[in-house]
């Protein structure tokens, strides 16, 4: 997926050292920031969080220290605007899902709908596995979080309809729960080794679809 570009209109104002903010509006700037944010995910992944310094990141950037702190004034700064990066292309994947028509989320197997709507973000952190990392330091984006139900309401509605109400919306809460819960028991304290966090996805995906079928087993045809 190709990543966002950062600039003022996806909300990023990032601030000068003095307190000033400023907004990367030329084209330059943009792609300076890309290439910041770039070198930081990179070296996330071969140091983990404690190897990220200012001084690294410009390093490997090959960008002038005091490019950096032109827009971004000190290291939190600088992982925030990379998992704000992470959020908006995680938000464009719960979009292109929303826009699933309920017939075919309805002529799917269980499997096949956990996997829809599974594998495109285990492919997303395969291609950037520093937001693995980061997911574990970060805070939860609440409004990503509703989105993510709202869609998970619109498949189990499609799939259930002559379900009671509290019931399906038991059943979306489940389906985050687990998910939620697998994450942060397993999938966090694996933060270190990207392989294994990446496993830990893939059986989430099983554990999930073995959930739904047992729920839908039960669900009078």
């Amino acid at each position: 997926m190709k990543k966002p570009r950062l600039d003022t209109e996806s909300g990023l104002q990032e601030q000068e050292r003095g307190g000033v903010a400023r907004s990367p509006l030329q084209a330059r700037g943009r792609a300076r920031i890309e290439a910041v944010l770039d070198a930081t995910a990179e070296l996330i992944v071969e140091k983990g969080l404690a190897g990220v310094t200012m001084h690294g990141v410009a390093r490997r950037a090959q960008t002038p220290i005091g490019s950096m702190y032109h827009f971004f004034p000190d290291r939190d700064s600088l992982l925030s605007a990379l998992w704000d990066r992470h959020i908006a292309a995680l938000s464009e994947l719960e979009d292109e899902l929303g826009q699933i028509d309920t017939g075919t989320w309805k002529a799917l197997s269980a499997e096949a709908v956990i996997d829809r709507i599974m594998t495109p973000h285990i492919r997303y952190f395969e291609q950037n596995a520093d937001c693995l990392i980061l997911m574990s330091v970060m805070p939860h984006d609440d409004h990503k979080n509703n989105r993510k139900s709202d869609m998970l309401r619109k498949v189990i509605d499609a799939r259930m309809p002559r379900v009671k109400p509290a019931e399906r919306a038991l059943y979306v809460e489940m389906i985050r729960a687990l998910a939620g819960g697998a994450l942060a028991i397993k999938l966090r304290p694996a933060m270190g080794d990207v392989q294994l966090a990446q496993r830990y996805l893939r059986e989430v995906k099983r554990a999930l679809a073995a959930y739904l079928a047992a729920v839908e087993a039960g669900v009078p045809k």
